[in-house]
């Protein structure tokens, strides 16, 4: 088994800028829409016909975290993760809050609003082609992506490639290791990696809902706060 490049990776829990001190100055956290079937009429399928993602793109339209409070009882973002964490069997037992994940299901029954589901390690559906597009715009051509534990080896993929069919990886950086974006398995957001500015710029492009770490940001961040 490969080591994984801290440029190449994520964390699986405590401090977020501090794992990637001395590689990257800033990181985001782009948090994984809601979303909400237009053509698609989700409240008939199940699990056994979950339609693929680019049928989910095409017949969906993202909710975000801020239409969700505004829609539920919460109260912010955190509670809201908690939440959803709760629903994957993410958490301790005595971290779990059991009414906010009710209140996801709650929302879903009464709007038909669905959550977003566990990640698996890999970026929302309803993000991939903005954020590769982004990349793209700041002049990058190619892009690696590899596994979360680095079982196999990096494949280098050509970034046009990556927008036709808008495969990701747990873990996708770029050439220069400047840049990167990794989902950690347990959270419904991923994690942009790179210095402030680049970031700013990456915003500017296309507005991630989201919150930039602070020194004392963790992984499991709903319950130790941001």
């Amino acid at each position: 088994m490969l080591v994984p490049e801290i440029y190449a990776s994520y964390p699986y829990d405590d401090k977020i800028l501090e794992y990637y001190q001395g590689y990257f100055e800033a990181v985001y956290i782009a948090l994984h829409p809601f979303y909400k079937g237009v053509t698609l009429g989700l409240r008939t399928l199940n699990f056994e016909n979950w339609p693929e993602d680019d049928v989910l793109r095409k017949g969906c339209e993202p909710v975000s975290w801020k239409k969700v409070i505004e829609l539920t009882e919460f109260e912010d973002i955190s509670q809201i993760d908690i939440g959803l964490r709760t629903l994957f069997g993410a958490l301790k037992k005595q971290l779990e809050n059991k009414s906010y994940a009710s209140e996801i299901k709650k929302l879903y029954s009464e709007t038909g609003i669905i959550y977003p589901e566990a990640s698996c390690g890999v970026i929302s559906p309803f993000l991939s082609e903005a954020m590769l597009n982004c990349i793209q715009q700041l002049g990058y051509s190619k892009l690696w992506l590899v596994d979360e534990f680095s079982y196999h080896p990096a494949i280098l993929h050509d970034l046009k490639e990556l927008l036709t069919t808008q495969q990701t990886h747990n873990c996708n950086y770029t050439e220069d290791h400047q840049l990167l974006f990794a989902t950690h398995w347990d959270s419904q957001c991923t994690f942009l990696c790179s210095s402030k500015k680049i970031i700013d710029q990456i915003l500017e492009i296309h507005p991630f809902e989201g919150f930039f770490c602070t020194p004392n940001t963790k992984v499991y961040w709903g319950v130790h706060g941001i």
